[in-house]
């Protein structure tokens, strides 16, 4: 439970490292090549250099980077790159050595605009050497690279990771199945390796989990004070209006309209929009048809916690007199109230699981299985597992009338 990520495989993204290797592929033939890796924070950027970094070694790369990376690399790969004369900070190898890796992480705490500079070790002014960059950066923080860059240029958009492989991801950090709370409070995460980590990490520092039969079980519903300390950090690498922005849209709900965002704040969406931008920039929530909507429930619950109660009282209390003022628009009605085992299947068709697979996991005959489902079907007022899984993220009351006359 107390490895990092750096220690366990990489889960759920093949596609990307296929692209890493086709790029270096591309290097040692062609000459020279970038590859630019962005997301929001703690999504995988530097884990994925990481690995392109070790792959690098096994096809002949030499590497020079600023930072001590092999420090962060898992032991088996430090060992390597020691044998091979690879990996030491800010070592520049001889010209004559092969092809050059420049690695570049701009995504990490402290590495902000004013304090990035061109990176350029003398290797790469030969020509006739390959060299290839790879990047990581947070998106809106553009790296600072020197210019006449030529080549191949590759671009890579870390998303989070599906759910069956964020439970994948969970099964390495425990060492063990997460039992069915347990999954249901890591889904809330929605693939987020850091989230997961740190709440796994913080769980089990405070004694809120226990192994039984073979199961990780949740103790308490209470989220860890290590989660908190990590989002709080997190927002403070932002400005002071992108801050306020965030804080009050997770007050309000998972999805905000921004004019209501702009009214509590006693302005106007243009005059937000520098923020605005700098929010979508996060990757905390994502724009949709003029709403904020927050990228996962559990990270919209610790934005809405790092705001004083108190305060986060008052906000709630201002906001409900706005709405019977102003017409501040209401949040999102609630879907249908699901038993416990409605959750459970619920978030076992997210897994993608068949109704055999959920059957054993819940000690249940597949008719069986077939009925809860179907049920479910109709509470919603949908036909299908996809437009239940999206029902079940976003209730649309109206619409489930109209679908369900339709059907």
């Amino acid at each position: 439970m107390n490895r990092t990520l750096t220690e366990l495989p990489l889960r759920g993204r093949e596609r990307e490292m296929q692209t890493v290797r086709e790029v270096l592929d591309y290097g040692r033939r062609s000459g020279r090549a970038l590859l630019t890796v962005e997301g929001m924070p703690g999504i995988g950027k530097t884990r994925l250099l990481q690995e392109a970094a070790a792959l690098a070694d096994d096809l002949g790369y030499a590497r020079h980077h600023p930072d001590p990376w092999t420090e962060r690399l898992p032991a088996r790969r430090r060992a390597a790159a020691a044998r091979h004369g690879r990996g030491r900070p800010g070592r520049c190898p001889a010209a004559t050595a092969g092809p050059l890796l420049i690695l570049v992480d701009d995504a990490r705490p402290g590495q902000g605009a004013a304090s990035r500079r061109p990176y350029a070790p003398r290797e790469q002014a030969g020509a006739e050497r390959p060299v290839v960059w790879l990047v990581a950066h947070r998106p809106g923080t553009g790296p600072v690279l020197p210019s006449g860059l030529t080549g191949r240029s590759e671009r890579l958009s870390l998303g989070p990771l599906s759910p069956s492989h964020a439970l994948d991801l969970a099964r390495d950090l425990l060492g063990a199945e997460p039992a069915p709370d347990l999954v249901r409070l890591l889904d809330q995460a929605r693939g987020h390796p850091r989230l997961l980590l740190e709440l796994l990490a913080g769980l089990r520092e405070e004694d809120s989990l226990a192994t039984v039969d073979g199961e990780v079980r949740l103790l308490t519903s209470r989220l860890p004070a290590r989660l908190a300390l990590r989002t709080r950090a997190t927002l403070d690498r932002f400005s002071p209006e992108c801050r306020q922005l965030l804080r009050v849209a997770a007050v309000l709900g998972c999805e905000v309209v921004y004019e209501d965002v702009a009214l509590l704040l006693r302005t106007s969406v243009s005059a937000l929009l520098p923020a605005l931008e700098e929010v979508a920039a996060t990757g905390v929530v994502r724009s949709e048809e003029g709403r904020a909507v927050f990228a996962g429930p559990l990270l919209r619950r610790l934005v809405a916690e790092s705001v004083p109660e108190s305060l986060r009282l008052s906000l709630q209390r201002e906001a409900a007199a706005l709405r019977t003022t102003t017409g501040l628009h209401a949040p999102p009605p609630a879907g249908p109230e699901l038993s416990r085992q409605q959750r459970e299947l619920v978030g076992l068709v997210r897994e993608g699981l068949t109704n055999q697979q959920i059957a054993r996991r819940l000690a249940l005959s597949p008719h069986t299985v077939n009925y809860h489902l179907r049920r479910l079907f109709k509470a919603y007022g949908v036909s299908s597992r996809i437009d239940l899984l999206t029902a079940a993220e976003h209730p649309d009351p109206a619409g489930r009338a109209a679908r369900a006359r339709q059907n």
